[in-house]
């Protein structure tokens, strides 16, 4: 009874922390569109982007660690413990030290590279202060977040997060009504990270007997290149996009895709949220080696992403050009009604989600070695595509590219599933890939058509979604009851056995 209290708790107090985030993620950009303008919100999306690819460096090591920690602590091996974590602390270190001379040479060529209407030191100081949350991550916060959920106390981790997230909003609020300057609204943010390892280090001494002195387990450290692939591959598709549109458009256009993601990145987060107890049950049956559950369980995946993806992303595709022009109704520096664009977003993300179950597999599988190549060539398609296609389509171009590079890694990882259980034939899931792609076409097209959204307004918007979101709901629902009776009849009986 306690583990399944201590997992209810991990589980809320995570979806609380990612619905946080994302009111933060709507909030705070509104508040620089509003302030500062769509150059300085672009500008800020750049710089993040650019200082997060220090974590390229980190290549896996935090899986690595976490999966070394399970054992001792089950085991309560409090020296082994140390020793992991000891290593993870000299590693975290040693990229910090790599991340400050990133960010001091990215400083200095930033303003020389990118054409924007700011002066060199105003861009240099900015980056400075951005960089400084990151920096507090690598430095003090990484190694024991990774202890806190590797032992099952993920709420630590999460309630102290969500009230970081607060206060931030709160305090930005406040900064920009008192004083505002971009500096001090991201120090804010930089200095309140300071928290977490406070928070997190005071826990811990409190909780595990940890060794700060024990010698580091070297072997560690060379067992991330197995996952090294996999990083970049997720690190190009979230990031990618942003890098090219600024080095080869500018900062305005850079905040028209920021916003647009804002959208489809949270409900992305949403749904991997709570994805996140389903994932280990295959895996276990994976290793048991019983492949008629193994089959099983993953049609009970399939269908759970195919039900969250189809019916979230047909109501965005419909609903996300107008909320984005509500949300910039008063910015008129930029154009952020981008109908194309929004549509082509929301299928690229909806396709990187709907491989979950076999990436799942995968991982869990340990196919790390089997898997690298199709990560890369991902990767390389993703960068190429849209490089060729941003100087005549830009938006557009890089939403193709990311889309071409989607289905390549789809299709790799369903085949691959077929070639390592047995029995799983690949046409079993393009079948229901089809089916549902159907489904939300013809969902759109009712909704477009029969019910457009005419009026810009909150209250029409919302009518709207209410009204788009019934009418996806059902067809959903007629597509179940006809094509996947099993597996509705086991939630129905798995709901009933949890009354």
């Amino acid at each position: 009874m306690k583990n399944k209290k201590v997992t209810l708790l991990n589980m809320v107090s995570g979806l609380v922390l990612q619905a946080l985030v994302i009111l933060g993620g709507f909030i705070i950009p509104r508040i620089i569109l509003v302030h500062f303008g769509s150059e300085m919100n672009g500008l800020v999306s750049t710089l993040n982007q650019f200082l997060s690819f220090v974590s390229l460096v980190e290549g896996g090591i935090t899986g690595v660690i976490i999966a070394n920690l399970y054992k001792p602590i089950v085991d309560e091996d409090k020296a082994k413990i140390s020793s992991v974590l000891v290593t993870a602390k000299c590693f975290y270190r040693r990229i910090s030290y790599v991340f400050i001379a990133y960010t001091l040479v990215f400083a200095f060529l930033h303003p020389l590279i990118f054409h924007v209407e700011y002066s060199y030191w105003y861009v240099f100081f900015l980056t400075l202060i951005l960089s400084v949350d990151l920096l507090v991550q690598y430095m003090f916060s990484l190694t024991l977040k990774t202890l806190l959920n590797a032992s099952k106390r993920g709420y630590v981790v999460s309630i102290t997060q969500s009230i970081i997230v607060v206060l931030n909003i709160v305090l930005v609020c406040v900064s920009v009504k008192v004083y505002p300057s971009i500096h001090v609204l991201k120090l804010i943010s930089g200095v309140l990270f300071i928290l977490q390892p406070v928070f997190f280090g005071r826990y811990v001494a409190k909780e595990f007997d940890i060794d700060w002195k024990s010698h580091p387990d070297t072997s560690l450290v060379k067992e991330r290149w197995n996952g090294f692939a996999i990083n970049i591959a997720a690190f190009v598709h979230n990031s990618t996009d942003i890098a090219i549109l600024s080095i080869m458009t500018d900062m305005k256009t850079v905040s028209v895709y920021g916003v647009y993601a804002l959208v489809v990145n949270g409900i992305k987060e949403l749904i991997m949220s709570g994805l996140s107890g389903v994932s280990h049950t295959v895996g276990l049956a994976y290793a048991k080696g019983d492949w008629e559950e193994v089959n099983w369980k993953l049609d009970i995946y399939e269908f759970i992403v195919f039900i969250l993806v189809s019916f979230l992303y047909t109501v965005t595709a419909l609903l996300i050009t107008s909320f984005v022009m509500l949300y910039t109704r008063e910015i008129t520096d930029a154009n952020y009604n981008q109908p194309i664009f929004g549509l082509l977003i929301v299928v690229s993300e909806a396709l990187y989600l709907v491989k979950l179950p076999h990436l799942d597999l995968s991982y869990s599988a340990n196919k790390f070695k089997d898997i690298t190549w199709a990560a890369f060539a991902e990767a390389a398609i993703n960068i190429v595509v849209s490089i060729i296609l941003v100087y005549k389509l830009g938006l557009i171009g890089v939403a193709v590219g990311t889309i071409l590079a989607m289905l390549f890694r789809l299709i790799f990882h369903v085949r691959f599933t077929g070639k390592i259980v047995e029995g799983r034939s690949q046409y079993r899931f393009f079948g229901k890939l089809l089916a549902f792609a159907l489904t939300s076409i013809v969902s759109y097209c009712v909704c477009y058509f029969e019910f457009p959204l005419k009026g810009l307004s909150v209250q029409s918007w919302l009518v709207h979604g209410v009204l788009y979101s019934a009418i996806t709901g059902f067809f959903l629902v007629l597509l179940s009851a006809v094509g996947f009776r099993r597996e509705l009849v086991f939630f129905f009986g798995y709901l009933r056995d949890r009354g």
